[in-house]
């Protein structure tokens, strides 16, 4: 069994995989200054609710964006598993050919994200990202990951009006009642979800000009995408776990180099 930890800037997901398939999944809160210690109570706390027994994780890969939480995430998990884990980063490698300007700057869920999407839909494709930040990823017909956009997530941007405005209130995103609010929630709601949902449609149809392709395939992941994706046009699948299924296939192409450390 081979443990994905993702690193979020608002959750930590946790990917139990068996043969290369997801057999148990949890996902915690990103809280920052938690002690290794902390941590190592953490995973055995999940391990003893999904009734996995430490020794059977025999390898952990790990992306993060969240620098400050790597350092105790990984001793946490070395100490639970008796096992080295491997820490996406730079250097490592992807089977992508990255066309970006500086590689360093590229996030690991990103990386995650694409390599995962590749390896079942034919290119061109987009990977989107309904995380903390909303990311848009391009991969071009020659497999070439071309480039990617970052905009303000969906939950960043409603709280922000929030908190900008002494009249609107904070709400929760949930399914909008309809397209036209009757009240101030419901019309925050409506823009929130229809407006992040148009905004995918039009880009996804930018991408299709910039990229020269009639057909684009698509795959949304993030803790929002369930809730946006079914309001766009677009023909759009959801996979909740594509990061984790990319940091699967991540392990496995630098399993050599980890069994040599």
């Amino acid at each position: 069994m081979i443990l994905a930890i993702d690193i979020g800037n608002t959750g930590i997901a946790f990917g139990f995989y068996k043969e290369d398939l997801i057999s148990h999944h949890c996902k915690i809160s990103s809280i920052p200054h938690k002690s290794a210690d902390e941590y190592v109570m953490i995973m055995n706390s999940i391990c003893m609710q999904k009734n996995i027994s430490t020794t059977e994780v025999e390898g952990c890969v790990i992306s993060s964006v969240v620098p400050p939480l790597t350092e105790p995430l990984r001793q946490a998990a070395e100490e639970v598993f008796s096992c080295k884990p491997l820490i996406i980063a730079h250097g490592l490698k992807t089977g992508l050919n990255i066309r970006i300007d500086n590689h360093t700057q590229l996030g690991s869920d990103i990386v995650a994200n694409t390599v995962a999407a590749a390896s079942v839909f034919p290119k061109p494709l987009a990977v989107i990202d309904l995380g903390t930040a909303t990311t848009v990823s391009a991969v071009n017909s020659a497999g070439e990951l071309f480039g990617v956009i970052i905009m303000p997530g969906v939950r960043i941007a409603v709280d922000a009006l929030s908190a900008a405005t002494a009249a609107l209130p904070y709400i929760s995103i949930d399914a909008p009642k309809c397209l036209l609010g009757k009240n101030t929630e419901d019309s925050m709601n409506s823009g929130c979800v229809y407006g992040t949902a148009a905004m995918i449609d039009g880009i996804i149809e930018r991408l299709k000009i910039e990229l020269k392709a009639d057909n684009l395939n698509v795959i949304a992941c993030g803790g929002l995408a369930n809730k946006i994706i079914p309001y766009c046009h677009s023909k759009i699948e959801v996979n909740p776990y594509l990061t984790l299924d990319g940091l699967i296939q991540l392990y496995r192409l630098n399993q050599r180099k980890i069994n040599l450390i």
